[in-house]
């Protein structure tokens, strides 16, 4: 005989049909009306796991576009460094500084009293991406010089760009003591204690920049990460 429900050819023994998965071991079918008088149809193991398994994808999928597995938008945030660079020049390697960076090194190598090349040298490397070597010269010229809060933020910048949150925090804080009114000081604190997630610290950290000098590019940049974080 055929199935009820969907048509397909069963034999007498079978339990269920293979085409739609019908239960038949407890349907009384009507041989005069040919119709099924109970007709309880339940779905294959095989569909309700395919149908499980598609919702908890689908919610899953939800969860994530929503943005509930996402922390707080703090992407696209650079420290500022002294030597005023733009952040593509500070992110990757400008082969066409690879040329100046030997000048300096051998410009250096014959002169080693030669400190500002020996500065240039480390902000040359630092605006290429080459953080731990521009880590390297600065430390080599802040031995002569100490107390040059600047190269001091510059080397802090390095660190940040190598996500050393907590150096890049310590150097930062230390130009403080030597400039208390470093105002690029101020705001790349801000930054990085934003980058760490502490938000309210952050926020005293622009407000005390943007006092230093609300009209300067570093104060203009504070009052905007105020406003959008």
């Amino acid at each position: 005989m055929n199935c009820p429900a969907c048509g397909f050819k069963i034999e007498p023994y079978y339990k269920f049909c293979p085409e739609c998965g019908l239960r038949l071991s407890d349907k009384r079918i009507s041989k005069n009306i040919g119709k099924v008088i109970s007709d309880k149809k339940e779905l294959p193991t095989k569909t309700i796991t395919i149908l499980i398994v598609g919702g908890i994808l689908f919610t899953v999928l939800i969860m994530y576009v929503s943005g509930l597995f996402r922390g707080p938008e703090i992407d696209n945030i650079s420290l500022t460094n002294i030597s005023n660079q733009n952040d593509a020049q500070r992110n990757q390697i400008d082969l066409n500084n690879i040329s100046r960076i030997n000048e300096l090194e051998q410009k250096i190598k014959n002169n080693p009293e030669d400190h500002k090349s020996l500065l240039d040298l480390a902000n040359l490397k630092m605006d290429s991406g080459l953080f731990e070597q521009a880590i390297q010269t600065y430390k080599q010229y802040l031995k002569i010089h100490p107390k040059d809060a600047n190269a001091i933020v510059d080397m802090a910048v390095c660190y940040f760009n190598l996500q050393n949150y907590e150096t890049a925090l310590s150097y930062m804080k230390d130009a403080l003591k030597i400039e208390p009114k470093h105002q690029i000081a101020h705001l790349n604190i801000g930054v990085v204690t934003l980058t760490m997630g502490n938000v309210s610290e952050s926020k005293e950290w622009f407000k005390k920049a943007v006092q230093i000098d609300p009209n300067s590019e570093a104060g203009k940049k504070a009052k905007q990460l105020l406003t959008s974080h």
